[in-house]
């Protein structure tokens, strides 16, 4: 009888453990595995964004301390294969500057056949394949993150310094992107 009386009162606190446990278990996976919780499933095709470089107040670009908005954009005006991607002033009504996130692919507006490839340290448009080299981690919709290759925190997307219009991005040191603030993104 007091075994059954013990066991009423640990039952429920041993079943609330496992579940707080089992979320945690699943949080720590999804973190080890670099899957964003917002992406597990990808995003539809029909909801596209800007990408634009974090700001907070305190940053200061190009000695300035006044919020500036810098989006990728794809070089050549239809997005092409072979295209590089630039930053610009953001303008959420070019095509050039919207993108899809697609199966960990980031995939352009303009042209649906193509996507953001790391080739070296380059960053170009290139058909749109199942290639690592296509794939991207620390994608968030709801806060900053830094772009970057699947497994790895070395290298990340940024245009190397403080930022200015009609720079390259391509694959930079994280810890020299951090210094220079330029190593994180968002969707805008």
């Amino acid at each position: 009888m007091v075994v059954l009386r013990c066991a009423e009162r640990i039952i429920p606190k041993l079943h609330a453990f496992l579940l707080i446990f089992a979320n945690f278990a699943v949080a720590d996976v999804h973190d080890e595995l670099d899957i964003p919780r917002k992406y597990i499933r990808s995003r539809e095709l029909n909801s596209y964004f800007n990408l634009r470089l974090f700001w907070k107040r305190g940053y200061r670009w190009q000695e300035s301390s006044s919020e500036k908005k810098w989006c990728m954009q794809c070089t050549l005006n239809r997005c092409t294969e072979g295209s590089s991607i630039k930053i610009d002033t953001c303008d959420r009504s070019d095509s050039r500057q919207q993108f899809y996130f697609d199966n960990r692919r980031i995939r352009s507006r303009k042209n649906k056949q193509v996507c953001l490839e790391r080739q070296g340290r380059s960053i170009k448009l290139d058909q749109c394949n199942n290639s690592s080299s296509q794939k991207w981690s620390g994608l968030f919709e709801s806060r900053e993150f830094q772009l970057r290759i699947p497994g790895s925190s070395n290298k990340c997307a940024s245009q190397h310094h403080h930022p200015k219009a009609h720079e390259r991005v391509y694959m930079e040191s994280c810890k020299l992107s951090v210094e220079n603030k330029t190593d994180k993104w968002i969707v805008y």
